[in-house]
């Protein structure tokens, strides 16, 4: 039964949906155009890839209208709702907790840096040398858009 509701909603709300997204997606590209060059730059550039995304989706959806396509439900099953369900979405909420008053305490960059060390050492158990990697090279690419868009980051509390 809910298998069969999720996918008439899905054939039937597709092309609603997406039509939604890129008019909000337009607003903000028509909106940002009265800003200045550099608080225009980065809404006008998601905007604009949103929409193209927006389009090459309809086009799909246009393509695709005649095909009869099965949709595969299978994991929205009745037996996800277990306790060991409700546990992943209350640990991921968690690490979010987290994140946030790491952001808060010490802030923006290196509570970034700390925060995905800590969530692939922690909780996907990846090794040292990658999630090191990565963790830094998230950290240089915040700090390089914070100094190309000229953000002020927020002052943590403690540092």
């Amino acid at each position: 039964m809910k298998a069969r509701l999720i996918a008439t909603l899905t054939q039937h709300l597709q092309t609603p949906f997406v039509l939604l997204i890129l008019a909000c997606l337009m607003a903000i590209l028509w909106i940002s155009q009265g800003f200045s060059l550099g608080a225009r730059l980065f809404p006008s550039v998601v905007a604009g890839l949103g929409i193209l995304l927006a389009l090459l989706e309809l086009g799909r959806q246009a393509v695709r209208r005649g095909a009869r396509e099965e949709s595969d439900f299978s994991d929205l099953a009745e037996e996800e709702e277990t306790p060991a369900f409700y546990a992943r979405g209350l640990l991921f909420f968690a690490w979010m907790a987290g994140f946030m008053g790491l952001f808060l305490l010490i802030g923006a960059l290196p509570a970034a840096g700390l925060y995905v060390l800590a969530f692939l050492k922690w909780q996907y158990r990846s090794p040292w040398l990658p999630s090191l990697a990565l963790s830094g090279s998230l950290v240089a690419l915040l700090w390089g858009l914070g100094v190309a868009l000229q953000l002020r980051w927020p002052t943590p509390l403690l540092l």
